[in-house]
């Protein structure tokens, strides 16, 4: 099998995504850290979610909602992420305040320390230790009704802001939601040059950010008295292709998100691992032509980076068999794809390559005016070689937070093309 060594050239490789994304993520979550902290044991009025991620977050049999706004101009990405916990809204608050457990959060974290004040916002110093360079700025924490913002004025992925909102549910638990904005290529010369290969690297890299630094949130929430950030450490055990698939994104529920860009789903098992990450992009493109497109292996081809595909029709079928070939130094992606039946199944399972067991597959939902096309998938990225794996190890929650980047990325790309 040929080689090609052309990943590299994709917006969202797993290298440069971990790059990215643990920068984003480390340097967003500290901020919350840090904020509250800061605000001390000051009284939060009952936070107001935004009452179209709450509906979504609802209808949405326990995944996370996350929401994206589309067009994303350069270096001004918006994303949104909500998710439910057991935790008490107590316990949330009390995480985010409390500096004593700031490494059993963020175990980066180098330094944070109010420097100044500006009227009523207290100005922070900090500072983060990633692989191959540090982050640093400065922030101005800004009490709000509700909550509060942390507006980075200064250095790295300024400007921009992080809103986190906490609220009570009726049945005992809790409602948490964060509203991102950063500016995530102003980072390092090497991390601009990644995301400046795809019109979606930026929104990418924040969606993984902030959904990261949420879940870290509320982990450390429902985990308080561990000496260190819980993470999940079972082994992968993903349910079987299309379980769960992303029909619920085709729910009333989700139409006010995907109509400002995309919605999207992560999906845990009961471990906490990964089980499938779902993305749906409204397409003016009529419902069965769009199903017939996405359906043939060459729309494959509109994932940043796949640049060899393959079929491989077998006597009586259509393509059941399709050989993937694309990679970049210690990343192994070259797969063979097939369908799970012969005839009409939307998911594709890898059965060789470094991969083995992720899958994919597409679903196209009519509605009012447009179309939506889902993505589902299991990536398996923790298999595809050293590097992922490293920063998996080190970060558990990026399994799902780079698996729901590149998830987004693949959607996007083949519903409405940009990869450069």
């Amino acid at each position: 099998m040929r080689r090609r060594r052309r990943r590299c050239d994709v917006a969202f490789s797993v290298v440069g995504a971990a790059f990215v994304v643990r920068g984003a993520f480390v340097a967003g979550a500290a901020f919350v850290a840090g904020a509250a902290a800061l605000l001390g044991a000051a009284r939060h009025a009952d936070a107001a979610p935004a009452a179209e991620l709450v509906a979504a977050l609802d209808a949405a049999g326990g995944a996370d909602v996350v929401a994206f706004e589309l067009p994303a101009p350069p270096r001004t990405p918006h994303v949104r992420a909500a998710t439910v916990t057991g935790a008490s809204m107590a316990a949330v608050l009390a995480v985010l305040a409390d500096p004593g457990h700031y490494r059993a959060l963020l175990p980066s974290l180098v330094r944070s320390e109010e420097i100044g004040r500006r009227d009523d916002a207290r100005v922070v110093a900090w500072e983060l230790e990633i692989p191959l360079f540090n982050l640093s700025g400065t922030l101005e924490l800004r009490p709000r009704a509700g909550g509060f913002e942390l507006a980075l004025i200064e250095g790295d992925f300024s400007p921009g802001r992080l809103v986190f909102d906490v609220a009570p549910r009726a049945d005992g638990r809790t409602t948490v939601a964060l509203d991102a904005r950063l500016d995530v290529a102003r980072s390092s010369f090497f991390l601009r040059r990644i995301m400046a290969r795809s019109d979606w690297g930026e929104p990418a890299a924040l969606c993984a950010a902030a959904w990261v630094a949420l879940r870290a949130t509320t982990s450390r929430a429902e985990h308080p008295h561990d000496a260190a950030a819980f993470r999940p450490n079972a082994p992968p055990a993903a349910p079987p292709p299309g379980q769960p698939d992303g029909a619920t994104l085709s729910r009333p529920a989700f139409a006010p998100l995907a109509a400002r860009g995309a919605a999207a789903l992560v999906n845990l098992s009961s471990s906490g691992r990964l089980a499938s990450v779902a993305v749906s992009v409204a397409s003016r493109e009529a419902p069965a032509a769009l199903a017939a497109r996405l359906a043939a292996p060459r729309s494959w081809r509109a994932f940043p980076g796949w640049r060899h595909v393959q079929p491989m029709p077998v006597a009586g079928t259509s393509a059941a068999t399709v050989i993937v070939e694309d990679g970049i130094p210690f990343v192994d992606f070259d797969a063979t794809w097939r369908a799970t039946t012969p005839l009409g199944s939307p998911w594709w399972v890898a059965v060789e390559g470094a991969a083995r067991g992720a899958w994919f597959g597409w679903q196209v939902f009519p509605g009012a005016g447009t179309t939506q096309a889902v993505l589902t998938m299991d990536p398996r990225l923790e298999a595809t070689g050293s590097i992922p794996r490293r920063f998996i190890e080190a970060e558990p929650l990026l399994e799902q937070g780079l698996s729901l980047a590149l998830a987004f990325v693949d959607a996007v790309s083949a519903t409405r093309g940009g990869a450069k």
